[in-house]
C-alpha cells in the first residue's frame, strides 16, 4: 500500500511523560508505520540521538528531522550525516521570511515571538522584518 500521507512523532518530548518504555514504544510504532507505506515520517528531535538513529534504521522512506533551537552552524548536519532526508526549521523560518538568504550570507536571525503563537491574529506570523528592512533601519 502506498499512501501519500505523513506521520509526525515526538520521541522523548519533555511535555509528555512516556515512562521507561517510551523508546521501545517508538521503535515499535515506527516499525509498524513503515509497513503502511506512508509518504514520510516527521520526527521532533528533543535530544535522544540513539533513538533517532534507531528510527532512521527502521524507517525506509523520507525522514524529516526537526531539532528545536538547532544551532545555526548545525543547519544541514542531519542531512549530511544521513540521519535525515530533510530538515525542518519551523520557528526559524517563521521568524525569518528570507531564511535562506540569511543562512547563505551569515546575517543575524530574527527571534520568534512565541507569545504570539496560536493567537488568532497575523501578529507574530507576518510581521517579522526581512533582512533588507532590518539593515535599512
Amino acid at each position: 500500500m502506498n499512501m501519500a500521507a505523513p506521520s509526525r512523532t515526538a520521541p522523548a518530548s519533555p511535555s509528555i511523560d512516556e515512562g521507561a518504555e517510551g523508546p521501545a514504544l517508538y521503535r515499535h510504532l515506527v516499525a509498524e508505520l513503515d509497513k503502511l507505506g506512508l509518504a514520510y515520517l516527521h520526527v521532533l528531535h528533543t535530544g535522544d540521538e540513539q533513538l533517532v538513529g534507531e528510527i532512521r534504521a527502521l524507517w525506509k522512506r523520507a525522514l524529516i528531522v526537526n531539532r528545536p533551537s538547532r544551532p545555526r552552524n548545525q543547519i544541514g548536519a542531519d542531512v549530511a550525516s544521513g540521519l535525515a532526508d530533510l530538515e525542518a526549521y519551523g520557528q526559524m523560518v517563521l521568524a525569518n521570511p528570507d531564511f535562506v538568504a540569511r543562512v547563505k550570507s551569515g546575517a543575524p536571525m530574527n527571534e520568534a515571538n512565541r507569545a504570539s503563537f496560536f493567537g488568532g491574529a497575523a501578529q507574530g506570523y507576518t510581521d517579522y522584518p526581512a533582512l533588507e528592512a532590518a539593515t535599512a533601519a
